[in-house]
């Protein structure tokens, strides 16, 4: 067997930033530099020298190059332990890799864009790269391998100053692997039950979830709870990407109350605004700016926005943001964008958490989960836009154009109040909520009695219900505080009777066939 005292590390990337300084290093501490396709190409025209793997494994690249990796002589160099591992082979010029530095084709990246095709996604399945790096990640303890570009200086550091990489190092890049290979496979396998699936109309039999850590959290639902948030990698199930542009950090809670009122606000075309408390819109407006919008909002229950969540739809302007932090305190206030001098004015109350939604559209989630103790529920998002069209007047008296508008402003902010839920409402902007009851009277009642202690006169105004009326108190009651028109789904075996009665009472009613229960 020939003596070796050489040291191979192979280079073959799709990523090349920064690949010709670590290569150049390699070069420096002695290496012999082993590359592919691409990657030689891009080395050469660096002037860094590099054997070609075909020439080194004198087998020449076969079926387009999708085998040329796939050797023996590089597999057994990348998996020996060491040097007399080897001596059991029958060829003598068998040597040990020591490097391999590989990233993958970019699969994630090539099925993101439009136009691409079930044959180029397959095409970009990689399988000698993650070959390479498995053999190589097993047996970190000899050989050192790198999958991302943000490693290379870590690399040549440890190479400048000990000419080897460190046993530690080794096993954390060996780590990363197989984070890596994992989340690839899983990224290939939901691309083609997704194609399944979509061919079926149903769930996926596996919904791969992945969760990359966020960041850890100030407690969870209650001081004594640790809580950390985590993003969920997976294209099916998106949500609210955000940068925190001031304040301490969040909660457990301030981020249920703010996905809640984000949701909400998101429905609105123009400037609204949505005050969330315990995960309940507790004001809602809209109107022609957000300032109208936030003090009509505010006016709906002032005692239950203390210590809200805000959310807006359009840009948060200085002049407003002065208004809100002098006049309520606020936990988080979340909007697409803010103006420049909202930083500077932020700094006067350096607990308010300001966060900035990346993505501002209504799209959602075309999935949601919800967990318990040891299950996870999955369901569609609940995304159906309701319209003027889609409304089924089943009444005598008619709603009229300015009702409607504000049934269907009712209906939005209803399904995301806790059910039981009723909304009252008039001229864009929410009355009086009732949350959460085990009966429908009682959250009607309470929707009364916050109107009333806030001095609101609910004479003339809409009422929405997210789900129907099994017993006719709530129309009764209705009809007694001024309601003038009410939104509900239908579908109970006592609608027509329900429908007499708001007859009876000479109001409208109007069935939405939606129902939008919030638990």
């Amino acid at each position: 067997m020939k003596s070796n005292n050489k040291k191979f590390a192979i280079i073959s990337v799709s990523d090349k930033r920064n690949i010709d300084k670590l290569a150049k290093e390699l070069i420096s501490q002695k290496y012999i530099i082993l590359s592919t396709g691409g990657t030689a190409k891009f080395l050469t025209a660096n002037k860094i020298k590099n054997i070609a793997i075909s020439d080194f494994t004198e087998f020449e690249e076969i079926l387009e190059g999708r085998v040329k990796t796939l050797h023996p002589k590089i597999h057994a160099g990348i998996l020996a332990k060491n040097q007399s591992s080897l001596s059991n082979l029958k060829k003598l010029d068998y040597y040990l890799i020591d490097m391999v530095v590989v990233n993958l084709y970019p699969f994630e990246n090539t099925i993101s864009k439009k136009n691409c095709t079930f044959e180029n996604a397959i095409e970009n399945i990689d399988i000698g790269g993650p070959t390479m790096l498995r053999a190589a990640a097993k047996n970190h303890q000899r050989v050192t391998v790198v999958t991302e570009p943000d490693d290379y200086d870590k690399i040549i550091n440890e190479l400048k100053v000990s000419h080897k990489v460190s046993s530690q190092t080794r096993l954390q890049l060996a780590k990363k692997v197989f984070k890596k290979i994992s989340a690839y496979d899983a990224k290939i396998f939901e691309y083609l039950d997704n194609k399944d699936s979509i061919l079926k109309n149903t769930f996926p039999e596996i919904l791969d979830i992945r969760l990359n850590k966020k960041n850890q959290l100030r407690y969870g639902e209650n001081p004594h709870q640790k809580s950390a948030i985590y993003k969920i990698q997976n294209s099916k199930i998106s949500g609210f990407d955000y940068n925190q542009i001031a304040g301490k950090d969040l909660s457990y809670n301030n981020l249920v109350d703010t996905e809640s009122a984000l949701s909400c606000v998101k429905q609105f075309k123009k400037p609204a605004c949505v005050i969330v408390k315990h995960a309940n819109p507790c004001g809602v407006a809209e109107s022609d700016s957000l300032l109208k919008s936030y003090n009509l909002a505010f006016k709906t229950d002032p005692t239950s926005a203390f210590g809200g969540i805000l959310a807006f739809n359009k840009k948060l302007d200085s002049k407003l943001l002065n208004k809100i932090i002098s006049q309520q305190f606020v936990e988080v206030i979340v909007a697409p964008k803010y103006e420049g001098k909202c930083a500077e004015i932020i700094k006067k109350k350096p607990n308010i958490r300001l966060l900035e939604i990346k993505e501002f559209s209504n799209s959602g989630s075309r999935i949601e989960m919800k967990t318990l103790q040891n299950k996870v529920l999955i369901q569609e998002t609940d995304s159906i836009v309701l319209t003027k069209k889609d409304l089924n007047v089943v009444t005598i008296k008619k709603p009229t154009a300015n009702q409607i508008n504000d049934l269907l402003f009712a209906f939005k902010v209803a399904r995301y109040v806790k059910s039981n839920s009723i909304v009252f409402a008039k001229n864009g902007r929410t009355l009086g909520i009732g949350a959460g009851q085990m009966s429908r009277i009682d959250s009607t009642n309470i929707a009364k009695t916050k109107a009333k202690n806030h001095g609101i006169s609910l004479k003339g105004c809409v009422m929405a219900s997210e789900a129907f009326f099994p017993f006719r108190d709530n129309v009764d009651l209705a009809k007694k505080i001024g309601v003038t028109a009410i939104i509900q789904p239908g579908g109970s075996i006592k609608d027509q009777d329900i429908i007499d009665v708001v007859n009876s009472h000479k109001m409208s009613m109007v069935l939405s066939g939606v129902r939008v229960f919030k638990h």
